[in-house]
Formats: C-alpha cells, sequence, structure tokens
C-alpha cells in the first residue's frame, strides 16, 4: 500500500515537471493533455486521474513555487513589531534574487507571465489570479494601516495605495526581467531596485 502511494505521487511529479516543460516551450493554449502525457511518459487517463482539466495542472505547476513563498509572506504580513518593513523589504528583494538564481523559478513565472494566451482555460487561470491579488492587496493593506498606526510609516502614506503600488512594481520587475534579462545587473540590481519603494516609506 505504501509502495503504491509512493508511486501516485511520483507519477503526479512527473506529470508536473512535463506540465511545466510543455507549457515553457509551447504556451498554455497550443498544449494539449495528449502532449504532456507523452512527454511525462503516461497515458492520459494518468492525468485524468491526477488533475480535473488543465486549469487544474496548470495551477499545480504555479502552486509548486507560490505556495512556500506565500506561506513565508503571510507570517510577515501577520507581524506589526518595529522591523517588519525590514522583513518585507527582504522577502521582495530575495524574491528577485530567486528568479535570477533559480531556473524553475524563471519558467514557471514565464508560464504565467509571458505564456497566457487568451483562452477559456486561461480565463479560469486568470480569474484565480485576481482572487490571489485581491487577497495579497488587501493583506497588505492591513499590513501598512498597522505599521501606520504603530508610528513605522509616513503618516501622509494611504495604505491601499501603497499595498496596490507594490503589488504592481514587484510584478512589473519580474515580468521585465523576464522578458529582458540582459537589461539589468543582477543579483546587485535586486537590493537597490526594491529599496527605491522601501525608502520614502520610512
Amino acid at each position: 500500500m505504501r509502495r503504491s502511494k509512493e508511486d501516485a505521487q511520483q507519477t503526479r511529479k512527473k506529470i508536473v515537471a512535463a506540465a511545466e516543460e510543455v507549457f515553457f516551450h509551447q504556451g498554455i493554449a497550443r498544449t494539449t493533455l495528449e502532449q504532456i502525457a507523452r512527454a511525462a511518459g503516461v497515458t492520459r487517463g494518468a492525468i485524468y486521474w491526477n488533475f480535473a482539466n488543465k486549469v487544474d495542472l496548470i495551477n499545480a505547476v504555479h502552486a509548486e513555487i507560490q505556495l512556500p513563498a506565500e506561506e513565508i509572506l503571510k507570517r510577515i504580513l501577520a507581524d506589526d513589531t518595529s522591523d517588519a518593513l525590514d522583513r518585507l523589504e527582504k522577502y521582495c528583494t530575495d524574491s528577485l534574487l530567486q528568479l535570477y538564481t533559480d531556473e524553475h523559478i524563471r519558467r514557471v513565472y514565464s508560464i504565467v507571465l509571458l505564456k497566457c494566451e487568451l483562452s477559456e482555460e486561461t480565463r479560469l487561470l486568470n480569474e484565480r489570479l485576481r482572487e490571489s491579488k485581491l487577497e495579497m492587496t488587501h493583506n497588505l493593506e492591513r499590513f501598512f494601516t498597522r505599521l501606520q498606526q504603530h508610528g513605522y510609516i509616513d503618516p501622509a502614506e494611504e495604505p491601499r495605495l501603497l499595498a496596490l503600488g507594490l503589488y504592481s512594481f514587484m510584478l512589473g520587475v519580474y515580468g521585465d526581467y523576464l522578458r529582458y534579462p540582459d537589461f539589468y545587473q543582477m543579483p546587485g540590481d535586486a537590493a537597490k531596485m526594491v529599496q527605491r519603494f522601501f525608502v520614502p516609506l520610512r
């Protein structure tokens, strides 16, 4: 029984890895489950055993990098101590450094940000990403509001705009770096760019 469970987990990992590979090279809209099955060396039935549809598979590819990072960020945003802003700044810098050093992360974000052509399947993905953005910006707004109440950031700042601004700034840098990496002098630029957002807040 244990071996069967391990085999099932290995099959799921193979499918997710193959999906990442095919999505990266072909884009989401032009990829079929049959192509993913061939790349993974499994049957289409094995894919449907593990995933409801292609959107479910896209979500699994994205979740591999998103979930661990989200847990760290949630802990930071739940904090309102004097060093919370420094920790958020470090998190943003570290995330850009990971984008620079980790090929797996670059590939997944390239799929989500650059290879998400308009289709019914990607519409569902974009709806999920919109919900994720809504939750994240609300958490950021509450975080900045608490820090403002404690006197850790400029009282003239508007927390709602800080939340939207930081989210848009990071997403914009991610997308631009993935398109034009030669424009950036990494790793040095990561901390310097993030500082441009955080220094005026203090």
